[in-house]
């Protein structure tokens, strides 16, 4: 099997290829602006010490979502994993622009569906939906999502603010999404109902955690938060490169939920490697200091009821990134998600 030709977008991965696209954009700086690119969204001062929070995340037909997949989930994904960027950063989405590309043969019945799930998640997030575009598309259908949400500037959160000693945590179970979709391509495996509808919604249906992300953003205590997006190696990878720092992530800790430990034990997988390379959980990873952890704690589960993990610590740049397996300490692969590479 050959790979892509030289000097294509698939040789290079998608992070290398942001990087060489942002080095062609205008410099990102003006008195305006807080965050531009390197975050999980950009933000703009709003006067009267609030912010805009602006992010934009397109799902496409077979790569985020499989072609069986009903409108509605459709919708409800397109939506959730916009305003998880959001909540990364500690802020309430607003307002949303949706972008349809639509083959000619596109059931409308379905579109209907998607936009029933869009309004259910934007009904439950006070978001206003403005308009947009569609467009006819040769290719499968994709749904692209601009959305813009606002934060207070002092409970501002970014990925470049975690410090030497500081634990890491993060929000709700990890791994549930990569188990759904493991299930979709083996609906053979044998586990409860309860199970599968879990983890297959976590996966064509996951939940952003607005008021998890709001109340920690309120107790002003974290030093640093996004959201899992690509997997915890790859996003805490991330999070490391741009807070200057390394990472110890203690493996026994890992929050994995009961539906996901009977799959892995029914397909004989190990559950721990869908917590840190699946992708797509949308959970919230941050790190505190260790005094601050109870009070973060506490307000995430009045705010949602999930709990709040910890799941490793800050350390210097020069360790790197490491698992703490029993008494071993293994280098931890800042592998993830990557949309170029992963198929």
């Amino acid at each position: 099997m050959t790979g892509p030709p030289e000097g294509a977008a698939g040789g290079m991965g998608e992070f290398a290829l942001i990087g060489r696209l942002r080095r062609k954009l205008a410099a990102s700086a003006g008195p305006d602006i807080v965050v531009g690119n390197g975050d999980d969204a950009a933000v703009v001062e709003a006067g009267e010490g609030r912010c805009w929070v602006m992010t934009c995340d397109v799902q496409v037909q077979g790569v985020h979502f499989p072609e069986g997949a009903s409108g509605i989930s459709v919708g409800q994904k397109a939506l959730a994993v916009n305003a998880s960027d959001v909540a990364a950063m500690g802020g309430t989405p607003r307002y949303a622009l949706i972008s349809l590309g639509v083959r000619a043969d596109t059931p409308v019945a379905f579109l209907d569906e998607v936009y029933e799930g869009i309004n259910a998640r934007a009904g439950r997030w006070g978001v206003a939906v403005l308009g947009g575009n569609v467009s006819r598309t040769e290719g499968p259908f994709f749904i692209d999502i601009f959305m813009v949400g606002t934060v207070e500037r002092d409970r501002l959160l970014l990925r470049s603010g975690a410090r030497l000693g500081d634990q890491i945590l993060v929000t709700g179970f990890l791994g549930d999404a990569a188990a759904g979709l493991h299930l979709l391509g083996h609906p053979e495996a044998k586990v409860r109902d309860e199970a599968r509808t879990a983890l297959i919604y976590a996966q064509l249906r996951p939940t952003a955690r607005v008021e998890e992300g709001k109340a920690v953003a309120a107790l002003k205590k974290a030093t640093a938060m996004m959201d899992l997006s690509d997997g915890l190696a790859g996003d805490l990878g991330h999070l490391c490169e741009a807070s200057g720092v390394g990472a110890v992530v203690w493996e026994q800790e890992l929050p994995i939920s009961p539906a996901a430990l009977e799959l892995a034990a029914a397909a004989r997988l190990r559950p721990e490697e869908w917590a840190l390379y699946g992708g797509e959980d949308y959970q919230l990873l941050l790190t505190a200091p260790v005094e601050a952890v109870p009070a973060l704690q506490k307000a995430v589960r009045e705010a949602g009821a999930l709990p709040l993990t910890p799941i490793g610590e800050i350390v210097p740049a020069g360790q790197g990134m490491r698992l703490k397996r029993g008494e071993d300490l293994l280098p931890l692969r800042a592998g993830g998600w990557d949309h170029l590479k992963d198929k």
